[in-house]
């Protein structure tokens, strides 16, 4: 097999282009799949707690609205990881049906989002206050971590958090390239 060096000159050592789709999924996974997930876990934060940490100076009459939104956000990014996923889930296995299942439950949850807070209006300030049914709320969080979870699960099995598997073997690389093989 020959090695093509692209964008280098020719006196440059290269692993080859056998190694640039590694390469590629490295840089698709960091960027579709991680940032993701690193993303998932904010939402997730910010909408059971109104804010990201302690320090995070947030005014308690935004606290529920932050919690609604961002427990929306927390829907759109678990969807944006599946979709980012199915590319590398075995079509008609088990893994499919398993992401076919958690976008039915996250359909089931957005069906119920608007019970999760309703709008109240003092009568004597005219102020407007969100006020969220914590039980409700707490429901559609429970099944969207649920979701999360399962979903890394499948992620791993497709090698798209942890690599299945041997590991690559460097040296083998090279050797095949010092040999043309």
């Amino acid at each position: 097999m020959a090695y093509k060096n692209y964008g280098k000159p020719s006196n440059e050592d290269a692993l080859g282009s056998e190694t640039q789709a590694w390469n590629s999924a490295d840089i698709f996974s960091k960027l579709k799949i991680s940032r993701i997930l690193v993303q998932l876990d904010l939402d997730e934060e910010i909408a059971l707690f109104g804010r990201k940490d302690e320090q995070e100076d947030i005014s308690e009459q935004l606290i529920p609205h932050r919690r609604v939104e961002y427990l929306q956000k927390f829907i759109f990014h678990i969807r944006q990881l599946m979709g980012n996923c199915k590319f590398a889930i075995d079509r008609g296995g088990y893994d499919e049906k398993t992401i076919k299942h958690l976008d039915d439950r996250l359909e089931q949850v957005e069906m119920v989002m608007d019970g999760i807070a309703s709008n109240f209006v003092n009568e004597v300030t005219k102020e407007e206050e969100l006020r969220i049914n914590e039980k409700h709320f707490k429901t559609c969080f429970n099944i969207l971590q649920m979701v999360k979870d399962e979903l890394n699960f499948v992620l791993n099995r497709a090698s798209l958090i942890f690599r299945q598997g041997n590991e690559l073997d460097l040296d083998a690389v090279m050797r095949g390239i010092e040999d043309g093989s």
